[in-house]
């Protein structure tokens, strides 16, 4: 795949699509890919079920991404249609199966379908950074964050200077986070 097209923003990126770029297609795929699959699988699809339900909503995106009327709205749409897509594969395997395996299946809300879409905005912001500041930030915001002096040995960088350059990235991210998500009126 092609720097140019996983520069582009959403907006951009889905009228390459529309206009059959191959090159904007995979692009596609290899940003929004890991939300798409997460869907089905914090609903505790089975894998052969997620990826049926990965399969369907990229094939429902290239019938329908011309009507997107926003690209920018692209996470979004990308979540709402994996939402109804897991639902609708694991009422059909209930059925054909006979099994109530998806009973307990816990449906989306709204808010937690804002928070797949923040994620995802914060995964594409990390994915802009320069590779120092992608790999401190994420060496540093790890649930097991290790100390500085094993960071500072992991990453190569002097161990004083880690606080600062964790601030200074923190305000790309920040920066970058601001550029491409504008906040909707409620």
């Amino acid at each position: 795949m092609g720097n140019t097209e996983s520069t582009l923003s959403d907006p951009e990126l889905v009228a390459a699509c529309i206009e059959g770029s191959e090159r904007a297609w995979a692009a596609l795929v290899d940003r929004y890919g890991r939300l798409v699959y997460s869907i089905p699988a914090r609903h505790h699809l089975p894998e052969h079920l997620r990826d049926d339900v990965f399969q369907s909503v990229w094939a429902i995106a290239v019938r329908h991404l011309a009507g997107l009327r926003d690209g920018q709205s692209l996470a979004a749409w990308l979540i709402r249609t994996t939402q109804r897509e897991t639902w609708r594969v694991a009422r059909a395997s209930r059925g054909t199966h006979g099994s109530d395996s998806t009973d307990d299946l816990v449906w989306s809300d709204p808010a937690e379908a804002d928070l797949l879409e923040e994620r995802q905005h914060i995964r594409e912001a990390l994915d802009s950074l320069d590779d120092r500041c992608r790999q401190l930030l994420l060496v540093v915001f790890r649930e097991d964050r290790p100390d500085y002096g094993i960071v500072a040995e992991q990453l190569g960088i002097p161990r004083g200077s880690i606080g600062p350059t964790r601030g200074r990235c923190l305000n790309k991210l920040r920066t970058i986070l601001a550029e491409r998500c504008t906040p909707t009126a409620e």
